[in-house]
C-alpha cells in the first residue's frame, strides 16, 4: 500500500462521510442538500432497521419494514448508498441460537435483495463471519462497539471478513497506531469524529449491552427513559473533572486531513438527535470548518454536559495552543500530565445560551 504523504501532513482530495439517519423524514431532506460541498461528498447514510429483527447501537424511534424500506428508497434516488446497523453489543443468551441466526440471515437477505443495501455494520466478529460466508457481495464494517484498539483485533476482524472498520474511538489520536493498522491489514479505516464519550470510559461496554437490549423495545418515548442512568452519571463526572471535554477521542472539522494518509472516510454520530443538530455538524465537517462551539457539534456526553451547563468551548480557542499537535504526540497516560486541566479552565466558558442550542431546544 503506498502511503504518500507524512503523518500530519494535509491532504489535497475529496473527503467522504457516513452520516445518520434519525428516522425523521425531514432530517433526510436536509441531509440530501450537502450531498457535495466544499469537493467533499457523502458517501453514505447509515441506519438501523426495524426492532423486531435485532437491536443496535442507539435508541431510535420505533419503525416498520415498510418505513425502513422507504427510508433506503428515498437515499438510493439522491444516488447515495445505505449502510445497514447490526450493530448490537448483546442479544441475549439465545443470540447464537440456530434459529436466531437464520431468522437474522433470512431478515438479512431481505434486506440485501429487496432493497438494495450495499452495506452493514456489525459488532460481533461472529456475525460478521456469518454474514460474509452468506453474502459474499456486500460491504461488511465492523462497528466502533467491536472495540478495534490495536492491530492485533484488527488483524482478527480482517479474517472474520470486514472490510472496513471503525476503529475504537479512543485511539484517534493515535496516528502511528491507526497508520500500521491500515498498513498491514489493507482494511478502509472509517474515523468516527464526534462521538464525545469519556475517553476510556469504564461505563461503556454497559451502557452498550443496556442500549442493545432496550434499542429492541424503545416505547413511546424513543430515545429516553432509563438510558439516563448513564447520562447522568458522565455528564456529572464531567462536572466535577472538565478536562473529559478535551482529552475524549472527537477530531476537529479543521484537522480531518492531516489524517490524509491514515482515512479520507469520516463517520458522523447524531441518530438520536434533532435534525438542527445533525445539520449543523454535517455542514461543520463538510465545510472542514467551524466557527463556534465545539461541543455543539459533539454527540454523546460532551453535547449533554454543554447543554445541560451552558459550557461553551470556541473551536478557534485551541488553534493557537496547537492542540493537535500536543494531543497526537503524547503518551495517553493522564495520570503523569496536566495539559488538559489547566487548558480547559482557559478556555471553557459558562452560562453561554447560543443560538444554536435555542435551535435544539426547539426555540426562536
Amino acid at each position: 500500500m503506498d502511503f504518500r504523504l507524512s503523518i500530519g501532513e494535509d491532504f489535497m482530495g475529496a473527503l467522504e462521510f457516513s452520516v445518520p439517519y434519525n428516522n425523521d423524514p425531514e432530517t433526510l431532506t436536509e441531509i440530501f442538500k450537502w450531498k457535495e460541498c466544499n469537493a467533499n461528498l457523502i458517501r453514505e447514510i447509515y441506519l438501523s432497521g426495524p426492532q423486531e429483527y435485532a437491536g443496535s447501537g442507539r435508541i431510535s424511534p420505533a419503525q416498520s419494514f415498510n418505513d425502513f424500506a422507504d427510508a433506503v428508497n428515498r437515499i438510493h434516488r439522491e444516488g447515495i448508498r445505505v449502510n445497514l446497523l447490526l450493530n448490537s453489543t448483546c442479544e441475549g443468551s439465545d443470540w447464537y441460537a440456530s434459529n436466531v441466526l437464520n431468522d437474522t440471515m433470512d431478515y438479512l437477505n431481505r434486506v440485501f435483495e429487496d432493497c438494495g443495501v450495499e452495506a452493514i455494520t456489525i459488532a460481533n466478529p461472529m456475525y460478521i463471519r456469518e454474514v460474509r460466508r452468506r453474502f459474499p457481495q456486500v460491504e461488511i464494517c465492523a462497528s466502533v462497539l467491536s472495540d478495534i484498539d490495536c492491530l492485533h483485533k484488527a488483524v482478527i476482524f480482517k479474517k472474520a471478513g470486514a472490510d472496513a472498520i471503525t476503529p475504537d474511538v479512543n485511539i484517534n489520536r493515535n496516528l502511528c497506531l491507526l497508520k500500521k493498522i491500515r498498513e498491514k491489514t489493507g482494511l478502509e479505516l472509517k474515523l468516527m469524529v464526534n462521538e464525545g464519550c469519556l475517553f476510556k470510559c469504564p461505563f461503556r461496554k454497559f451502557h452498550f449491552n443496556f442500549i442493545s437490549h432496550k434499542s429492541r423495545n424503545p416505547g413511546s418515548d424513543g430515545t429516553k427513559g432509563e438510558d439516563n442512568v448513564f447520562s447522568l452519571n458522565c455528564i456529572q463526572l464531567t462536572k466535577s473533572d472538565p478536562s473529559q471535554l478535551l482529552k475524549s477521542g472527537w477530531i476537529r472539522p479543521e484537522d480531518l486531513e492531516r489524517y490524509g494518509e491514515i482515512a479520507t472516510f469520516f463517520k458522523l454520530v447524531g441518530r438520536t438527535s434533532s435534525k438542527t443538530m445533525i445539520c449543523r455538524s454535517l455542514e461543520a465537517y463538510m465545510q472542514q470548518a467551524w466557527d463556534g462551539d465545539l461541543l455543539e457539534l459533539m454527540a454523546g456526553n460532551l453535547y449533554s454536559y454543554g447543554m445541560s451547563y451552558l459550557t461553551h468551548l470556541d473551536n478557534h480557542s485551541l488553534d493557537a495552543v496547537g492542540f493537535f499537535e500536543k494531543v497526537t504526540s503524547c503518551d495517553r497516560e493522564c495520570i503523569d500530565c496536566d495539559f488538559c486541566e489547566q487548558l480547559i479552565d482557559k478556555l471553557i466558558r459558562r452560562g453561554v445560551f447560543t443560538p444554536a442550542k435555542m435551535k435544539d431546544l426547539g426555540l426562536k
